[in-house]
């Protein structure tokens, strides 16, 4: 009779079995689940955690990068064949090092072209930003809008728009244009 009780129960042990399979695969599937989660949460936690407010100095020294960078911008924007000296010197009173030593060694062949064709360039700063910046040096991109008028254009204004990338060191606490790149 023992033997007829094992046979007895061993078409109840399969269905048994697989339901208890089964519910060990579901239950591995929602731990994985989980796991994923919590790793993704704890990821972007640590992410959340690592960006912190800029403090009031890097703000000042932000504000400070953009205002030079945007001074140069401007003067190199703002050139009138009938006061050239004053223009170029605005471009100078902001420069240092490799900037100003290539726009002082071109400023006369710039200013005959500028008196030649009667060039006026007006403009103003559309928008800036730091793309780089540390305590003694940054990379500012400053994107101009503006307009010419010369001989060139028989007297009509035609649009100027510029966009540059302005490297500044800083020489004894004021940030000067140490190198400039036309990039668009």
């Amino acid at each position: 009779m023992s033997g007829a009780l094992r046979r007895g129960h061993r078409p109840l042990l399969v269905p048994v079995l697989f339901v208890l399979a089964l519910v060990l695969a579901c239950a591995c599937v929602a731990g994985g689940v989980f796991v994923v989660q919590e790793a993704r949460e704890r990821q972007d936690a640590d992410g959340a955690a690592g960006e912190r407010a800029p403090t009031l100095e890097e703000q000042d020294r932000y504000g400070e990068v953009k205002k030079a960078a945007e001074a140069t911008a401007r003067a190199l924007v703002n050139i009138d064949y009938r006061d050239p000296d004053q223009s170029f010197e605005a471009v100078a009173a902001t420069a240092t090092g490799t900037f100003l030593d290539q726009y002082k060694a071109s400023s006369d062949s710039l200013v005959e072209l500028v008196t030649t064709f009667k060039s006026v360039l007006t403009g103003e700063v559309a928008v800036s930003a730091v793309d780089d910046i540390d305590a003694d040096s940054a990379s500012v991109l400053v994107a101009t809008e503006g307009t010419v008028t010369n001989a060139q254009t028989s007297g009509d204004t035609q649009a100027r728009n510029f966009r540059l990338q302005i490297k500044l060191v800083r020489v004894e606490g004021t940030w000067l244009a140490n190198d400039l790149v036309f990039v668009g």
